[in-house]
């Protein structure tokens, strides 16, 4: 099975060039990955709800061993949270569908979770990570997958992000973005995106591999490349 690569984690890689990218790519996949944010993610309907008292709905969250990924998982949970766009809305889930990028690497698109309003899909993202490297992400090019993806499947939709990044020591800051309202990627861009994350995955296959070493406690690194697994 090959590997796959959370499409807003893909929009992050991509740099001026491909060998640049592949150091991105590398790194996602190396040993010092980044760590899973699945706890959060799996709790956004709950929070965009405001179903259950907050305290309740995070106590999963506070169990987190490893102290940096709980210290994140509780930030952008407290700022889903108080989002409150989406209340008295009804929430569904959805499968994960694949964007293929190389032969055995495609990217992953799974939304957090689905709400219905006024009878329309509201498909809704979230942007967990600080910026923690040069290449920011790019809504442009999400749009463009997302896009591509869904239209086959729904007549009216939209595409909402909810971010949560930070610039360099900087806090955490809320922003529901409108991916829809953003001008999509021309046809040259994002051709050049593709093929940059492809040759950057080829690459890495061909890079050296250092010997994989075991952790000394539980640190909630990211296991499943889709998000669906995590901690």
């Amino acid at each position: 099975m090959g590997r796959t690569v959370d499409v807003l984690d893909a929009a992050r890689m991509t740099a001026a060039t491909s060998r640049e990218t592949a150091v991105r790519v590398s790194e996602y996949f190396g040993d010092n990955g980044p760590f899973s944010y699945g706890a959060v993610r799996k709790l956004t309907a709950v929070l965009l709800s405001g179903s259950m008292p907050y305290a309740v709905a995070v106590a999963g969250i506070e169990k987190i061993k490893f102290d940096l990924a709980r210290k994140c998982n509780l930030d952008v949970a407290k700022l889903v949270a108080a989002c409150t766009q989406f209340r008295g809305r009804t929430f569904y889930p959805l499968d994960k569908l694949l964007y293929p990028v190389d032969r055995d690497f495609a990217l992953s698109v799974k939304p957090e979770t689905v709400a219905v309003v006024d009878g329309v899909a509201n498909l809704i993202f979230i942007q967990p990570r600080k910026n923690a490297t040069p290449w920011a992400y790019s809504a442009s090019f999400m749009r463009r997958v997302l896009e591509e993806i869904y239209s086959d499947y729904f007549e009216d939709f939209k595409l909402w992000l909810i971010d949560t990044e930070a610039l360099e020591g900087q806090n955490r800051d809320l922003k529901l973005v409108d991916i829809l309202q953003i001008p999509a990627m021309t046809d040259r861009e994002f051709t050049r995106r593709i093929a940059s994350l492809r040759q950057a995955w080829r690459l890495h296959l061909n890079g050296p591999r250092k010997k994989k070493e075991r952790p000394d406690q539980t640190d909630d690194r990211q296991t499943d490349f889709g998000f669906d697994g995590g901690d």
